[in-house]
């Protein structure tokens, strides 16, 4: 991504689990232009002294009505990065900057301008730093955060993490691109890519900060399936976080989760499963391809040596490989950690621009995960990874995802050495075809009900050996 200049600066914490200090970073808004709140055109901090309970739309929504703090002012030049860390006004400006550098990333991505999907009934989106609840939300014409408290007493709040904030953001920019089905419309599938989609959203913001980058290369030695800061969505200690992207969830684990007519989850085996668990699976493929591209860009570069080549590895092979290269890639890392982190950053984009393709070509009814998959790896395709598409595809297949019945070209099996998952196969290319999906706000109220992330304590946290 081009870097911007001559915007307003914050500082926002990438990761505020991994007692990272905070990055000064520079949104696109130009200096002066972001008043007290802050607030712009699009967003407006109401710092509520004692909100005490979340919205509940329709009937509990904004504008909040209750008192105040002061607002987060600028400096003389426009800028809030002069805000000390521990008072209200830097939390107000976190959560601020935080969704603002998430949509710029995104409107780059997306290509144009993201416009809220109910922008005729609420213009801007309001933006409430703490709220007392172990959770965070966004719904029609707002986002709101509340306190996790860990099971030692200690608390965070959500408005300090920015994979929360980021992901939240999903959701408003999904609303907006890919709209919302009727309320007859509305199925697990839909809730389930909301959920994955917003996750991703958020990994691939945070991967913009050079400082993640930087200590993503340290956690990880070069393995991106070794646990780290960008892999843990929504960390909120060195051993605790709300879901993973490297997963091995596969479709058939979570296929007896099911969507009741009065959108509660049916879980036959009474562990509360809902579209966070169905969404794992996708979110799983389009962190394998985005590993696969970062490993192949590796060899090309001349990174690490050819017998390395890791297209088409398992995961544990993975592992293997590099426990036993270990010291090469520690060397390598030393002498080319600038090359390692450009590599990270082309794999990133890549799997941003694929997103921003599905956000913009499928529909909201009859939304399956085969199409998203397809429209995938079709914005692959165009992108020039046409050699990698036997690898990117069965990563899909291994996790029960086959878009095989929506793709515009098809995939040949091909003699020789078989993918260690699916098959090997190589591409038979036939136009694309595509268009934008409308937005169809009418259902969107209820569906953002439904689609209220479940941050909350213990929800959906999971304990990882450190």
């Amino acid at each position: 991504m081009i870097p911007r200049v001559g915007g307003t600066r914050f500082r926002l914490f990438p990761a505020f689990a991994e007692d990272m200090p905070p990055d000064t970073v520079e949104i696109p808004s130009p200096a002066g232009s972001i008043g007290p709140g802050p607030s712009d055109h699009a967003l407006y901090v109401a710092d509520a002294a004692a909100k005490s309970e979340p919205y509940e739309p329709p009937d509990y929504g904004p504008p909040y009505r209750g008192s105040l703090l002061l607002p987060a002012l600028p400096d003389q030049a426009g800028h809030f990065d002069h805000l000390p860390l521990d008072t209200p006004q830097f939390l107000a400006a976190h959560q601020f900057g935080s969704m603002r550098y998430t949509l710029d990333i995104w409107e780059r991505y997306l290509g144009h301008p993201i416009e809220w999907w109910d922008r005729d009934e609420h213009p801007r989106t309001e933006l409430i730093p703490v709220v007392d609840w172990p959770n965070a939300q966004s719904g029609p014409g707002f986002l709101e955060t509340g306190i996790w408290k860990g099971p030692d007493g200690s608390m965070q709040p959500y408005a300090l993490n920015f994979d929360v904030i980021a992901h939240e953001t999903g959701h408003q920019i999904l609303f907006s691109q890919v709209g919302v089905p009727s309320m007859d419309k509305i199925s697990a599938p839909f809730l389930a890519f909301h959920e994955s989609f917003s996750d991703l959203v958020a990994l691939t913001a945070v991967m913009h900060f050079p400082s993640v980058l930087t200590r993503l290369l340290e956690q990880t030695r070069g393995n991106l399936y070794v646990l780290n800061l960008v892999n843990r969505i929504a960390e909120t200690s060195a051993h605790t976080q709300i879901r993973l992207a490297a997963n091995t969830t596969t479709m058939a684990e979570v296929a007896d989760i099911e969507l009741a007519p009065d959108g509660s989850w049916i879980d036959p085996t009474g562990e509360n499963r809902n579209q966070h668990w169905i969404a794992a699976p996708l979110t799983g493929a389009i962190f394998d391809v985005l590993v696969e591209i970062y490993q192949d860009r590796l060899v090309a570069s001349g990174l690490i040596p050819h017998d390395a080549n890791a297209q088409g590895w398992t995961r544990e092979e993975v592992e293997d490989a590099f426990t036993d290269l270990n010291q090469v890639f520690s060397s390598a890392l030393t002498r080319f950690n600038e090359e390692f982190a450009a590599v990270i950053g082309s794999a990133r984009d890549a799997v941003g621009l694929a997103l921003a393709h599905v956000m913009l070509s499928i529909r909201p009814e009859e939304l399956s995960f085969e199409e998203v998959a397809a429209r995938f790896l079709e914005s692959m395709l165009e992108q020039g990874y046409g050699p990698l598409m036997p690898a990117m595809l069965a990563h899909f297949l291994w996790r029960g995802i086959d878009p095989s019945p929506f793709l515009q070209f098809r995939p040949v099996p091909l003699p020789g050495r078989s993918m260690r998952r699916a098959g090997r196969f190589s591409v038979q290319i036939s136009p694309c075809h595509g268009g934008c999906a409308g937005c169809s706000p009418g259902g969107a109220l209820h569906a953002s009900q439904m689609i209220r992330a479940a941050h909350a304590n213990g929800v959906h946290r999971r304990k990882v050996s450190g």
